[in-house]
């Protein structure tokens, strides 16, 4: 099974924050946002500088208003990395 690991921020963008994340060759961009009523990270394929790939939604979560987006950032990945690989999309 794959497990993805922080290789680096992206920086932060008018909504909130994106990290790479990056496992055997493969890319993922994990970006937060507060654009919503409740902040929320989604995860999208990416290459290898961060660009994203494919805009479908590999996985995505919401989270409580008093959450950092850095615990929202790095908690979604956790869940995200116990994932079976049939789970994943």
């Amino acid at each position: 099974m794959s497990h993805y690991v922080l290789e680096k921020s992206l920086g932060d963008h008018e909504h909130g924050r994106a990290l790479l994340y990056s496992s055997d060759g493969s890319f993922l961009v994990a970006s937060y946002s507060k654009a919503f009523s409740r902040p929320e990270v989604l995860v999208f394929k990416s290459d290898k500088d961060g660009n994203v790939t494919d805009w479908v939604e590999c996985f995505g979560e919401k989270h409580q208003e008093g959450t950092t987006i850095n615990e929202a950032i790095h908690s979604t990945m956790v869940r995200f990395n116990r994932l079976d690989e049939n789970e994943r999309q």
